[in-house]
């Protein structure tokens, strides 16, 4: 029996991934990290959503020492005011990069992934799902396929059962995703990129803040790749 833990942050890219996961595996469960970010009781209400939508079991677990550490750092993402841009502005590779340190929490998905697989060790083996893309990798090292295989590496020692990490989106950009969830039928207007979202619709959708740079990404991604975006925004993205 082929097993996935999704680690599902509510964006676009997990949302891909759970939906993804659920078509190629026999049983799937997604496991959703809280450490104070800003935007974490809107994550968890959208987990909560897909769980069941997709009737897919969620196990959301809190990380304390996590929260703490990204305090120590001085993370914009827990208790922070993230940046405002445009999509010009983040052409320009230096002022992206500095968004990205902006919102760096300290050792994130190495921290993550150890969980999901401790989770897997567990139960007797698996695969950790995770939506590490071309575009997030270009600014952030942990979405790439050398930190993939090095993490891969280090599974192999450090877990008795058969744990890896698999990365299904790491060649694609926001519009190839956008894309691949348009194929898979997902309801991506219940997803929420958001650094800072203003809450939901009567129907159930985050509002999206519009103005920081996930937002912009996920705006561009969804035009660009589709011909559309779903979702419902506070201000409209500058791409």
């Amino acid at each position: 029996m082929k097993r996935a833990v999704v680690l599902f942050s509510g964006g676009l890219d997990s949302t891909a991934c759970l939906y993804w996961a659920k078509g190629n595996y026999d049983e799937v469960i997604m496991l959703t990290v809280n450490y104070g970010s800003n935007e974490e009781r809107v994550t968890n209400r959208v987990a909560e959503f897909f769980s069941k939508e997709l009737n897919v079991p969620l196990k959301i677990i809190r990380l304390d020492f996590l929260e703490e550490f990204s305090k120590l750092r001085g993370t914009t993402l827990v208790g922070g005011e993230t940046p405002k841009v445009t999509g010009k502005e983040l052409e320009d590779m230096s002022f992206a990069q500095e968004t990205a340190k902006s919102v760096w929490v300290p050792a994130r998905n190495v921290v993550l992934i150890a969980v999901a697989a401790s989770l897997l060790d567990a139960l007797g083996g698996g695969d950790i799902i995770v939506g590490f893309n071309a575009e997030e990798g270009a600014t952030f090292p942990d979405n790439t396929p050398e930190f993939v295989e090095k993490m891969n590496e280090m599974l192999r020692y450090g877990t008795l059962s058969e744990v890896r990490v698999v990365a299904p989106l790491i060649n694609l950009d926001k519009k190839g995703i956008a894309k691949l969830l348009k194929e898979l039928n997902a309801k991506y207007e219940y997803s929420n990129s958001c650094y800072m979202p203003k809450g939901f619709t009567e129907d159930g959708k985050p509002i999206h803040c519009g103005e920081c740079e996930s937002c912009v990404r996920r705006h561009r991604g969804l035009i660009e790749g589709i011909g559309e975006d779903r979702t419902v925004y506070a201000v409209e993205p500058k791409i």
